[in-house]
């Protein structure tokens, strides 16, 4: 799950609930222990995510690093599944930072239950 270091804890929340919707997430606050390499992890579980969960705010769309994550998964073909708050695409591309987010389906916070329900779906399948 890609976030900002500022919406740690909803991305806290957000790994919860995937959890709990019978996915799994890879969250650097539970999963990058003491002198790992946290750069060389985050492309490791890129490589074996099945998707990419991204969660865009004011606080992170500048982050390079969540747009490194982004490219990277880009890269090896894995779905994006961008979450928005606080924040639309518009916004991102008023910014000129909205990178490939403006050809995606993007949902909401407030849309988050429609993503797990879409999530159960292909897990169940």
């Amino acid at each position: 799950m890609s976030h900002g270091s500022h919406d740690t804890w909803i991305a806290q929340q957000m790994a919860r609930c995937l959890r709990e919707a019978g996915g799994d997430a890879f969250l650097d606050v539970y999963d990058i222990k003491t002198g790992d390499d946290w750069q060389d992890r985050l492309f490791q579980e890129i490589d074996a995510a099945d998707e990419l969960v991204v969660l865009l705010t004011p606080f992170s769309r500048d982050r390079s690093w969540l747009w490194v994550e982004i490219g990277a998964a880009m890269k090896v073909r894995k779905p994006i599944r961008p979450i928005l708050y606080g924040l639309s695409i518009r916004d991102l591309v008023k910014s000129g930072n909205a990178g490939p987010l403006p050809s995606m389906q993007t949902r909401t916070l407030n849309e988050f239950d429609t993503y797990l329900a879409e999530l159960r779906g292909r897990i169940t399948s």
